[in-house]
């Protein structure tokens, strides 16, 4: 074998091993934390390092009807959907005021991105209403690091889903989880309860999880706090994910 030829040769094993490299812990707090080897091409991190007329650009490119939001502290590229996404309405679950005056509807365009994909996981069951409390939210403004968590416009709490025939499904009455548990994967627990709108909700995720949208999604498995929502985040800086 040549020089060349077992440089080459090296070269496809170690891509070969890359491809079977487990993912590492990651420092997410939680022992569902993972940094995968390929991370950097993962849906969720191209998105969070997208300068912000890409990020437009893209939006614009996939369809997605939205606006430009006035400048919003803490947010760097602020937007709001202006219709359904993919047949998929985003709405506030208590409404306050018109949607171009309420803060909450205001997302950073990294997010916009990740929520087209949402709307095309929650398509195919029938969604026509996706349910949340809030994208942007001020609590934290200035505290909170740019590109993360609400203050940043990065993440959703969702909270209802409601389907074409008016079915619903919130998370505090139709998920079922049980604190502690994966809810994806290997180490994936189970629905306390079989119910259509557990299977629904547990699908969403995990579907998501193979998407690689958000490289957070922490539901009722995670604690108590997300008894009642899904928290949804599209966060810059990090090379982990936590999907719980």
């Amino acid at each position: 074998m040549t020089a060349r030829g077992r440089s080459r040769y090296l070269m496809g094993l170690a891509g070969a091993a890359l491809a079977f490299v487990a993912p590492a812990p990651a420092k997410g707090g939680s022992r569902f934390a993972i940094e995968p080897p390929d991370i950097v091409i993962s849906r969720a991190y191209r998105y969070a390092a997208m300068e912000s007329e890409h990020c437009l650009s893209l939006l614009a490119l996939r369809d997605v009807p939205f606006e430009v939001a006035p400048p919003t502290k803490g947010v760097d590229t602020p937007v709001r959907l202006t219709g359904p996404v993919r047949g998929v309405h985003f709405v506030p679950v208590e409404a306050q005021g018109p949607p171009e005056k309420d803060f909450r509807t205001i997302a950073d365009c990294r997010l916009a991105l990740a929520l087209d994909d949402l709307a095309l996981v929650l398509s195919p069951h029938h969604v026509q209403r996706a349910e949340y409390f809030s994208m942007y939210r001020r609590k934290g403004v200035g505290f909170v690091k740019p590109g993360k968590r609400h203050p940043g416009g990065r993440a959703i709490d969702l909270v209802n889903l409601v389907l074409a025939d008016g079915t619903t499904y919130s998370v505090r009455r139709d998920f079922h989880g049980t604190r502690g548990v994966g809810t994806c994967g290997d180490r994936a627990g189970k629905p306390r309860r079989d119910t259509e709108g557990a299977r629904v909700w547990w699908s969403v995720i995990c579907e998501l999880d193979r998407l690689r949208s958000f490289n957070l999604i922490l539901s009722p498995n995670h604690d108590w706090a997300h008894r009642d929502h899904l928290h949804m985040e599209v966060r810059s800086g990090i090379r982990w994910q936590l999907i719980q």
